[in-house]
């Protein structure tokens, strides 16, 4: 079974217990935080992956790391040592989000600029877009691209609304070479 697909059924279950647990926001921010220190440190991923480190012992590490998170995450984050699946770690994150953000009706974007843009900015783009994809809310992150040129390029998902100086170029010289 695939590691996306086993994400997806334990992203299931914990969004059931946080919905239960009035914890969905937490368990959310939880997770980021597994994630990010799951991938980012190298130590701790080496270890916790070495076969011949016992699960006591990876689990000890983990409820030291992880002493500040919710004791939902953190017994889940030991259920996959015992079911050796730490693996899944980062895709089960993204698929816990996309349950949650499902369940609220709200999206996440990111919005490319060749600058940071002010934070008023990137309110009326996400109203815009809450608007236009029918959602309640649209969070949205900013990601800096000088290859843009000027305006920006909005990504919600899998699709992409292009409205830089960059795309508008490329368009005009396409027309210009059929021409």
């Amino acid at each position: 079974m695939s590691n996306e697909l086993v994400a997806k059924r334990y992203a299931n279950a914990l969004f059931e217990i946080a919905t239960e647990q009035n914890l969905v926001e937490t368990v959310e921010h939880d997770l980021h935080v597994v994630k990010k220190e799951y991938v980012q440190n190298v130590e701790l991923h080496k270890f916790l992956q070495h076969p011949g480190i016992t699960k006591e012992s990876k689990k000890s590490v983990l409820n030291e790391t992880f002493s500040s998170i919710s004791e939902t995450v953190l017994n889940l984050v030991c259920l996959l040592v015992d079911r050796q699946r730490l693996n899944i770690i980062p895709d089960l994150e993204n698929e816990y989000v996309l349950i949650a953000n499902a369940a609220r009706n709200i999206a996440d974007a990111t919005v490319y600029s060749v600058n940071e843009m002010p934070k008023e900015e990137l309110d009326k783009i996400g109203a815009l877009f809450a608007q236009k994809l029918n959602k309640n809310a649209v969070r949205i992150t900013n990601e800096i691209d000088p290859s843009l040129i000027g305006g920006y390029k909005v990504r919600v998902g899998n699709r992409i609304f292009d409205g830089s100086l960059k795309n508008k170029l490329s368009r005009m010289e396409r027309e210009l070479i059929a021409k």
